[in-house]
């Protein structure tokens, strides 16, 4: 029998000798599937926490006296710098970002923008670095922030025409989805005819 209390849990290699789930087609001592697993985990905490922070703000906006839902709080306004990071973003990272703060996963992002989801990583990707973060949940919370100090009017000359509710209004058809929507070869059916 295996002692517990000498061996160090912490180290993975170990770990893989104690936990072997029974039941089911997935074996944990299988390392290739490890990473596939512990990166669908990351992404899932990401998203979670991007929620919580939304969630967070919708409580702190309430407590603040924004407590009708399309309320906005207009604190400060933004800073040049902000601004310019606004200015900087692609209509379609603007997209990415609103549907970001609301929790949604690559693969539900991918449909409504009609790309696919490798593409939808590289548009957050890049969000994240404009803004200067490196999560996901960061970037939403961040992202949150901004529109949420940004004058509506602003923000749709800056996003190139997409308005700063837009993900909270989303609905098909969507009359924006001329603006970031892409029509791909893969049989994606074309929204304009």
């Amino acid at each position: 029998m295996k002692n517990f209390n000498t061996t160090n849990l912490t180290n993975s290699l170990r770990q893989r000798n104690y936990i072997e789930p029974k039941g089911n087609n997935f074996n944990i001592k299988d390392q290739t599937q490890m990473p596939n697993v512990n990166e669908s985990l990351r992404f899932d905490i990401a998203r979670l926490e991007a929620k919580l922070d939304i969630i967070l703000n919708h409580i702190i906006a309430a407590g603040a006296g924004a407590s009708n839902k399309g309320e906005r709080i207009h604190q400060d306004q933004l800073n040049a710098a902000e601004l310019s990071l606004l200015r900087n973003m692609t209509t379609k990272q603007h997209v990415v970002l609103q549907l970001l703060i609301q929790g949604l996963r690559n693969q539900d992002i991918a449909p409504i923008m009609g790309i696919g989801e490798n593409t939808v990583k590289l548009h957050v990707r890049s969000v994240c670095k404009k803004i200067g973060v490196k999560t996901r949940g960061q970037a939403a919370m961040h992202g949150s922030d901004l529109l949420n100090r940004v004058e509506p009017e602003e923000y749709q000359r800056l996003s190139g025409g997409v308005p700063v509710e837009w993900a909270n209004d989303y609905t098909e058809p969507d009359r924006y989805q001329p603006l970031y929507y892409t029509a791909s070869e893969r049989g994606v059916e074309n929204w304009g005819s």
